[in-house]
């Protein structure tokens, strides 16, 4: 917990924690940061990790000032997980947004372009082809466009937090049209997401479309009806090669979670879309050319241009191997020699849209392959390595940031938000490999960055703080909302001066202050705007930290329903989980869990895996991890018959029995003698 002073002394400040009453609680004096070149401020640092007592505070640097209040809680966003990703169903395109699906109701609406089905090629290319059939999508940001590659590393980031947590986001937790399906809502949603994307492909065999849009940018404040009329003049534009990779990603991932949840024929559709678009891409060296991709008076879209190839190389070969591989696939040895050959191959570097590297390799730590001990000793040692970097980032700048941003020239590029969520994930990564707390720290160093702790002093997830974002580059939110409310959990652009060719980011100030002010939204694109691929890394991390940190802090109580209350031990240097397959056997287990050390005893039905923190009370919902005790050790379950009968319960207190005790209120600790005096570090107490 580090507070950040901004003032011109030389000297360390003195300082203190008061709580509500205006006690003081903690002090200490500043250390001395100095001139922080990103912002231009002279900072002081206030470390107050010592203050674990749960209640509301502030910090207040004598002679200087109070902060807002903050809380010491034992949860942190607990709605974010759920508001990020809510995100997406509100920029579906194609089908009615209905207000029982949306967090705020008044965003409802009709569809838009539901006419997206039947697209045809701008002008001037693929003059043979029919239409392309794209309905189906997320719009991309704050317009209407879909665009291949940046759609693309969205859906990685989204599945990739599937496949290395099969629990998040499960069937039901996000309401949208498909919860209550069996299949869990983050892959429903991308899968609604993606529909386009195979789309892209053109009848004639050739590169796939790099986007699709309007011709003439809409205006900023619509009406639905409005933006449909301008199908007519909305066009496929022209090919590349790192889109046609990109569609091969896109659909072998998710084909790949389709088989393993049984899914063949919708699989078989996804899998057969993703050997089309490598066989089409594979050898061809076509990059983003404007002049194809944007071309003539087309100009109602972004650009993203991607200029170099062998990164998406890589990462499709990645998902193409890992796909064979899981269905037994002819092609398997193809795409892993390529892989293999690549100089990219188990490199982990800064990834985003255009630069792709990242996610393949990461995808390899995640999901069961046969590389060999030495290549899967290469990912994992890279991974801790860039993590290190994303550490020494923040522990070098004056706040929080973990960009590392002179190694962007001295810039902040755009959407810098999402290379420092992106980053953050990568913190996460290195805690998976080594089971070091250190790293989950430095996430948690990371959300206070995003919300607040920065040079604008603004929290830039919208609804998070005292000082929030009010409103970002979104023209179906300001139709409704006109820059009075807000949908809460978007998070903006951040600080750019990379790239300014908006009306309301200013120029020629500090990199870190490159942002535009409240209420500038429909100007701001190159500072405020919001895009699926920087809420996606905002869902990843604010459920990482939900269900991860906060149970591994002791959240909750240490009552943290449906999540590990165990501190994991620290990992073998090799990964020894593997994910389901077509035939599974086995599960992932990325964080080693304690086994009972004695049968528990249970009132008789069927053996099934259930869960501690439910009190095994009730079988798990996955039938995988039904099928065996192996598949339920590695589901971090229990095998046994339930509900297991109360016995006794645990104390950590002298004298008096369990009368009172309600073991509901920690079922964790509550229900097993083992699970009390191990982990929980009680007391067991017969009945």
């Amino acid at each position: 917990k580090v507070g950040v002073i901004v003032d011109l002394s030389t000297s360390p400040i003195g300082w203190q924690i008061q709580d509500a009453s205006g006690s003081v609680v903690l002090s200490g004096v500043t250390t001395v940061y100095g001139n922080d070149s990103a912002s231009g401020d002279h900072v002081h640092q206030a470390d107050f990790t010592a203050l674990n007592e749960l209640g509301a505070y502030r910090l207040v640097a004598e002679g200087i000032g109070s902060s807002f209040e903050f809380n010491i809680a034992t949860s942190l966003y607990p709605d974010l997980p759920h508001e990020a990703m809510n995100y997406f169903y509100f920029h579906r395109m194609g089908e009615d947004i209905l207000a029982e699906h949306l967090i705020d109701g008044r965003y409802a609406r009709t569809a838009l372009h539901p006419g997206d089905s039947s697209v045809p090629p701008y002008n001037g290319w693929c003059v043979s082809c029919a239409n392309f059939d794209l309905k189906g999508s997320w719009a991309d940001a704050g317009d209407f466009g879909i665009y291949t590659v940046n759609h693309a590393i969205s859906a990685w980031t989204l599945l990739n937090l599937n496949e290395m947590f099969p629990e998040a986001f499960q069937d039901g937790s996000l309401n949208i049209p498909e919860s209550g399906n069996g299949f869990a809502d983050v892959l429903d949603e991308v899968d609604y997401g993606s529909r386009f994307v195979r789309g892209m492909l053109p009848s004639d065999g050739g590169l796939a479309s790099h986007k699709a849009h309007n011709h003439a940018w809409s205006a900023f404040t619509i009406t639905v009806a409005g933006e449909n009329a301008a199908q007519s003049s909305r066009s496929a534009m022209g090919p590349s090669t790192p889109a046609t990779y990109a569609v091969a990603r896109v659909n072998a991932q998710l084909a790949r979670i389709w088989y393993a949840q049984g899914q063949d024929s919708h699989a078989d559709v996804l899998w057969s879309a993703a050997v089309d678009a490598w066989t089409r891409a594979y050898g061809t060296n076509q990059a983003y050319s404007a002049s194809v991709a944007s071309p003539g008076p087309a100009l109602g879209g972004g650009d993203y241009p991607d200029g170099q190839i062998g990164d998406d190389l890589y990462a499709a070969a990645c998902e193409m191997y890992l796909t064979a591989l899981a269905i037994g696939d002819s092609g398997v040895q193809t795409y892993k020699n390529i892989m293999r050959s690549s100089s990219f191959f188990t490199k982990i570097v800064q990834w985003d849209w255009a630069t792709v590297t990242g996610a393949g390799t990461l995808s390899l730590f995640a999901v069961e392959n046969d590389l060999s001990s030495e290549d899967k000793l290469s990912i994992e040692t890279n991974i801790v390595s860039f993590a290190n970097s994303v550490k020494n980032s923040i522990d070098s700048e004056g706040y929080p940031s973990n960009l590392d941003f002179q190694k962007f020239g001295g810039n902040y590029p755009w959407g810098s938000n999402s290379f420092i969520m992106n980053r953050a994930i990568a913190l996460a990564y290195a805690y998976e490999v080594t089971g070091d707390v250190m790293y989950q720290d430095y996430i948690l160093r990371t959300l206070d960055y995003v919300m607040g702790v920065n040079a604008m002093h603004i929290s830039y997830v919208t609804g998070y703080g005292d000082k929030s974002e009010t409103d970002t580059h979104d023209r179906w939110a300001w139709t409704v909302g006109q820059g009075s409310f807000w949908p809460r959990g978007w998070l903006s652009g951040g600080p750019n001066n990379e790239l300014i060719n908006d009306y309301a980011t200013p120029p020629g100030v500090t990199a870190a202050k490159s942002y535009a002010g409240p209420g500038t939204a429909p100007h701001a694109w190159g500072s405020k705007e919001n895009t699926v691929n920087w809420n996606a890394p905002l869902a990843w991390v604010a459920w990482y930290v939900e269900n991860k940190i906060v149970p591994n802090f002791e959240g909750c109580d240490g009552n943290c329903a449906s999540k590990p209350t165990l501190k994991p031990t620290t990992k073998s240097t090799t990964k020894q989980s593997t994910k389901p397959t077509l035939n599974p056997t086995t599960k992932p287990t990325f964080k080693p869990t304690t086994k009972p050390t004695s049968k528990p005893v249970s009132t008789g039905g069927s053996p099934c895996c259930a869960d501690r923190n439910a009190g095994y009370q009730a079988c798990m919902r996955s039938d995988w991890c039904n099928m065996s005790s192996t598949n339920c050790g590695n589901c971090n379950g229990y095998y046994i018959t339930v509900p297991l009968e109360i016995t006794g319960c645990c104390k950590w207190w002298s004298g008096g029995d369990c009368s009172n005790v309600v073991h509901s209120s920690n079922p964790g600790c509550h229900y097993r003698k083992s699970d009390c005096e191990g982990s929980c570090g009680g007391t067991w107490s017969p009945l």
